[in-house]
């Protein structure tokens, strides 16, 4: 198999829901504590995983947007009562955001590792142009512009999600919170719990009493939220009202060509059976090995590589051109059967492959 490639390397972004990170150890060797392994991965990054300032302030930004939202509508919830509305009226100011700031602890891996997905898709949704080796429009990019009233209209919700992805402002404004409703009822209680904090440290003798109305407030957002409101699940759509228009050799290619990132991770997802936040998890924060595999098992040709390799520039700073050059050579000794077998353990749970790597590296 080629070097560097395994098919139990763990991914780093929403398909590592339910597992908690571990550090990188030797064989025979014990974890080292926390504070020293964040020391190491920051100056001895894994490959893959350097530091990206751009797409860490860019995550900030999507977390503390949704953040913001998500209190704002606590804030309005707890005002629909008299008792609810006196709570926090002496604090205008934001609280949750500067909380989760002081304690980061609060946000779980897969929380966090999904604002990252988030983000690293803003950042290659906002590149313009088209690669300068792609032909011109094909009958594939034709299909967009077919007139179907119905596809005119998926197109136009996949737009307008991703379009409050792409909304100008730092991590103080509030932004459309269209997670996924695991991540959502995740930040809704967190936000809660920061608001509820607060108001018992301001009210001591209600500290009991008014637990159920943050309660109160926190069901009412759960049960006003849409998760198939965000981009991803427009992209599914999308791909869904194609039907088997979705399978045109031509399209995949036409989407990638276009930047519609989301929609091109939804159509490889239908053609390789996963979903299609775990191909743009892939693609954003997956080793440059699993995006070659996924290429290869799409069927991509080398010049189709290098173009998928140039495109994620934004969220992979290291791809020099002269590094491009020699991922598109390691990507010729790359055999379709070895690509559908790696793409195929990606399938498998993501607790079950991130705890079999970590258990390969300890053993002797």
């Amino acid at each position: 198999m080629v070097a560097a490639m395994s098919a139990f390397s763990p991914l780093n972004g929403p398909s590592m829901a339910d597992s908690w990170p571990m550090a990188r150890v030797r064989p025979g060797m014990s974890a080292v504590p926390i504070d020293h392994a964040i020391d190491l991965a920051f100056f001895f990054p894994e490959e893959g995983r350097e530091r990206n300032d751009v797409l860490l302030v860019e995550t900030r930004r999507h977390l503390g947007g949704c953040v913001t939202a998500i209190e704002t509508g606590l804030r309005l919830s707890l005002e629909a009562s008299a008792a609810g509305a006196a709570l926090l009226a002496a604090r205008p100011e934001p609280l949750c955001w500067p909380a989760l700031c002081a304690q980061p602890t609060l946000l779980s891996p897969a929380l966090l590792a999904h604002m990252q997905m988030r983000a690293g898709v803003s950042l290659m949704l906002r590149q313009t142009g088209r690669p300068e080796d792609h032909p011109g429009e094909t009958e594939a990019e034709a299909l967009f512009a077919a007139g179907d009233q119905a596809l005119d209209e998926a197109l136009a919700a996949m737009a307008l999600a991703e379009a409050r992805w792409l909304m100008a402002g730092g991590e103080h404004q509030a932004m459309h919170p269209d997670l996924p409703a695991a991540h959502y009822t995740e930040l809704v209680w967190t936000a809660a719990a920061c608001l509820a904090a607060v108001a018992q440290q301001d009210h001591p003798a209600e500290a009991q009493a008014m637990l159920s109305l943050f309660e109160e407030a926190g069901w009412a957002m759960l049960g006003r939220h849409d998760e198939q409101a965000g981009p991803i699940a427009a992209a599914d759509r999308l791909v869904q009202r194609l039907g088997e228009r979705a399978d045109a050799p031509d399209l995949i290619g036409a989407a990638l060509a276009q930047r519609r990132f989301l929609l091109f991770a939804a159509l490889a997802g239908r053609r390789l059976r996963m979903e299609c936040m775990q191909v743009a998890d892939i693609l954003v924060m997956g080793s440059v090995a699993q995006v070659a595999a996924l290429c290869r098992a799409l069927g991509g040709s080398d010049a189709d590589y290098r173009r998928l390799l140039v495109a994620l520039r934004p969220v992979r700073t290291t791809l020099s051109d002269g590094r491009i050059v020699g991922e598109a050579a390691r990507y010729q000794e790359i055999s379709e059967a070895q690509a559908d077998a790696m793409v195929s353990n990606l399938r498998a749970p993501a607790a079950l492959r991130v705890k079999l790597e970590h258990l390969r590296r300890t053993m002797v």
